[in-house]
């Protein structure tokens, strides 16, 4: 089997506005086979540099052979590529990515990461506003909920989780999560700051609290990791092997969290799980949502630590199933992914378990 085409697009599902918050526009990378089998991966790429850097590289190869294609540095970091591979490989056995890797999980539990469309810091929103809709989503039978701490007064953010206490019940009911996400709100929290907030936060049974510092400040990560009990994580930005096993090793977080997208792609993740399994150290994924989720899913199933899926993000009021809702249109299912009181069903169908109606998506508008 060999590579024969590789192409990229940004397809359009159905007519968008910058109010419509569904997936009315994908990029999808498709790698074709002289075998008639082609590989999809969702990750977003930059399509000048994969056709003219990354494709002449690959055309010939056999698609299967990805761990001689990573190492000989052909995917320079393309997830959406190494993917596709999967899809691949996958496809041809006629198994879930998750087999070829040592898996038959089906299910895994989930949490939604909430991010309510207005003001990036969620300033616009009142705690009982967000406690409210995190109560309408438990009473569907979502279980574990992850929502920015960016307000300027953490101690706002602090009474969000007191309010869906309130409203919901303990951790026995309810898992909670806190993202600090280091310097994207704008500025990043002093040493006392989040010393305070995490012990604030702690009090309230929060699960963990993510990225309170820059992403290079590990000095301070491994304080904090020390002075509280509330789980501190991160790593999710992190794309090199020795960077994540500093993380590890050094203790930094209590919970390392690699992106499948940003990290290179199912097998550089899968690695990352291997070095924080030698260190007793939990891999919990950072997520996604949509198409490119399917390959978090296959690769989050095979490691052990791994006890929940990020599904990220998703903005309120919407269901992930109303997000997915337009993607109908290119799929061979009737839904994208099955959500069932807590548990995400891991697909099926043989490599990453996105089954794409060829023809439907090549009626599709393309649009970048």
């Amino acid at each position: 089997m060999k590579i024969t085409e590789i192409k990229s697009a940004i397809y359009e599902m159905a007519p968008s506005n910058s109010a419509d918050y569904r997936y009315t526009r994908i990029r999808i990378t498709q790698v074709l086979t002289d075998e008639g089998v082609t590989g999809y991966g969702f990750c977003d790429v930059d399509n000048e540099s994969l056709i003219k850097e990354i494709k002449p590289g690959l055309i010939g190869k056999d698609p299967r052979n990805i761990i001689e294609i990573l190492g000989a540095g052909l995917l320079k970091g393309f997830a959406s590529l190494e993917n596709a591979l999967w899809d691949i490989s996958g496809k041809v056995a006629g198994v879930p990515v998750r087999n070829l890797l040592g898996s038959t999980k089906e299910s895994m539990d989930y949490y939604l990461t909430c991010v309510w469309p207005g003001k990036d810091d969620q300033s616009h929103l009142s705690p009982d506003q967000q406690a409210e809709q995190i109560a309408i989503y438990y009473a569907m039978g979502h279980r574990k909920f992850k929502f920015r701490s960016w307000r300027q007064n953490p101690l706002i953010d602090v009474e969000v989780v007191r309010k869906i206490r309130e409203l919901v019940g303990g951790r026995d009911k309810i898992e909670l999560m806190i993202d600090r996400t280091a310097h994207y709100p704008g500025w990043v929290w002093s040493y006392k700051e989040a010393l305070d907030a995490a012990m604030r936060f702690q009090e309230l049974d929060v699960t963990w609290l993510e990225e309170p510092f820059a992403q290079d400040d590990l000095d301070s990560y491994r304080r904090l990791a020390k002075e509280v009990e509330i789980p501190i994580t991160g790593g999710e930005w992190t794309y090199d092997l020795s960077i994540f096993l500093e993380y590890i090793s050094t203790r930094a977080v209590d919970i390392i969290q690699p992106d499948v997208c940003i990290a290179g792609g199912i097998w550089p993740t899968r690695l990352v799980g291997a070095l924080a399994q030698a260190y007793g150290t939990d891999c919990i994924l950072h997520g996604t949502n949509g198409p490119d989720l399917a390959a978090s899913l296959q690769v989050a199933a095979t490691i052990p630590s791994c006890r929940m899926m990020e599904v990220a993000l998703v903005f309120p009021p919407l269901t992930p199933e109303e997000m997915y809702s337009p993607l109908k249109r290119i799929l061979n299912s009737d839904y994208l992914f099955k959500f069932d009181q807590g548990k995400i069903i891991l697909p099926t169908a043989p490599g990453l378990g996105v089954e794409i109606n060829e023809d439907a998506l090549a009626k599709c508008t393309i649009v970048g």
